[in-house]
């Protein structure tokens, strides 16, 4: 998004300036004060058409930018959802093996008391 937003602050700068230049450079000019605004509506509403044309590229690409965004997230989520999935299953199988090697030294225990006490 920071790419977007620095290529939007550079089209707004490069726009103001050259509109800028065209203003002073009119307004230096030697004609009369209605040529004169007349040349400074017709560069307002080309500018100002230019500036409307890069605003709906620069929408289009944001929205292009978010749905991508949103497959990506989307892709994650479900990476991650398949993970625990397996993680849970592994930490079962794991618990099932714990308690079953528990059990198992329970009864080897058992089994060494009952020698070795005679009880």
């Amino acid at each position: 998004m920071s790419k977007l937003n620095n290529a939007t602050k550079l089209l707004a700068g490069l726009a103001i300036g050259t509109a800028i230049g065209a203003v002073v450079g009119l307004l230096y000019a030697p004609e009369s004060g209605k040529d004169t605004r007349k040349k400074l509506k017709k560069e307002a509403d080309k500018y100002k058409k230019e500036l409307d044309k890069y605003a709906n590229d620069f929408s289009e690409k944001a929205k292009k930018t978010k749905k991508e965004l949103e497959v990506k997230l989307e892709e994650v989520k479900s990476k991650l959802a398949e993970q625990k999935d397996e993680f849970v299953a592994k930490a079962k199988e794991a618990g099932k093996d714990l308690k079953s090697k528990a059990n198992q030294t329970k009864e080897d225990l058992k089994d060494e008391f009952q020698e070795n006490v005679g009880v």
